[in-house]
């Protein structure tokens, strides 16, 4: 499971630097569009589409390498108040739920790319199916899920050997971890 769990966070973070690509380019694409507007009144054409959709891409490819390094805010006032084993059951419990919750929409991504297929819906400048988009849609909470999984696996494999004493504010603070990419 731990070459797995290594897999997956290797490609997570390939796809997080993919995302940092795109943002780039999208950031080339704007400039090049507002001087060609500022200087001959006309800018690249689907700027606004192509912004669109390669955020989603962004949002889509980040999803899984926010969640494994836990690169969201989490506001854990009730858990500090629990002892550590019941808070990582509780912990544990909402993972599953959200995880369920996320395998729901991710089921209900995967109708909607064989109706969007059917209906040959496509973008309004630069015609791109809409299908495609809904796949890397898929794509993202697919991998934002297998996350969920791992952080469940570790939580219950931190479980074994969780201590059932409530921590002081300093004895958290000193266990907590700030990771960086810089």
């Amino acid at each position: 499971m731990k070459k797995f769990i290594s897999a997956f966070s290797t490609f997570a973070s390939l796809l997080s630097k993919l995302s940092g690509i795109v943002i780039l380019l999208l950031c080339i694409t704007v400039c090049v569009h507002v001087i060609l507007r500022g200087f001959f009144n006309s800018g690249v054409s689907g700027v606004y589409e192509i912004v669109q959709y390669g955020m989603l891409t962004v949002v889509a490819f980040t999803l899984a390498e926010n969640e494994l390094t836990g690169g969201s805010i989490v506001v854990s006032v009730l858990l500090d108040k629990m002892r550590p084993r019941i808070a990582n059951i509780f912990g544990i419990t909402m993972y599953v739920l959200t995880a369920l919750g996320m395998a729901y929409v991710l089921y209900n991504q995967i109708l909607m790319v064989g109706q969007k297929y059917n209906n040959g819906a496509v973008t309004g400048v630069l015609l791109l199916p809409h299908w495609i988009l809904v796949i890397i849609i898929c794509i993202g909470f697919f991998f934002f899920i297998v996350s969920f999984l791992i952080k469940i696996y570790n939580m219950i494999e931190k479980h074994k050997t969780l201590q059932n004493e409530k921590l002081t504010i300093d004895q958290l603070a000193a266990d907590a971890v700030i990771k960086s990419e810089f």
